[in-house]
């Protein structure tokens, strides 16, 4: 993939494994690019899940980018998510909820606004 489509992304999920000992831990985290595909980025230590074993006593810790489908992603936060005892933000949900509160609200305001002007309408003002 070439580097120009990581130039706009939006975060869209973060999961961090928070092992007492930091050679376990690691991080995932998705972005959407902006031509509507999926990538998560992750960041090993040495002995975690994505660090590499060189030889007996020598680990390395690795960074890298894996690209995923709508449906690898939606498993990846169905099995993030229930893990208990680690970090799983779901920034997009979060984002739904807000702009779905925003639009109730609009609604409760409109329907407010609406009532008010018919109560002060009497009959004869209406064209019916």
């Amino acid at each position: 993939m070439e580097k120009r489509k990581y130039e706009s992304k939006t975060l869209i999920a973060e999961y961090r494994y928070l092992s007492e000992n930091k050679e376990f831990r690691f991080s995932e985290t998705a972005y959407r690019l902006k031509n509507g595909s999926i990538i998560i980025e992750y960041n090993g230590e040495p002995l975690s899940l994505y660090g590499l074993k060189l030889s007996y006593n020598k680990n390395i810790a690795r960074k890298g980018i894996f690209s995923v489908t709508s449906d690898d992603y939606e498993f990846w936060k169905s099995f993030r998510g229930k893990i208990e005892g680690n970090s799983f933000v779901d920034y997009e949900a979060e984002r739904n909820e807000d702009i779905e509160k925003a639009r109730e609200e609009y609604y409760k305001q409109v329907n407010a606004e609406h009532e008010n002007i018919l109560e002060s309408l009497s009959c004869e003002e209406l064209s019916y």
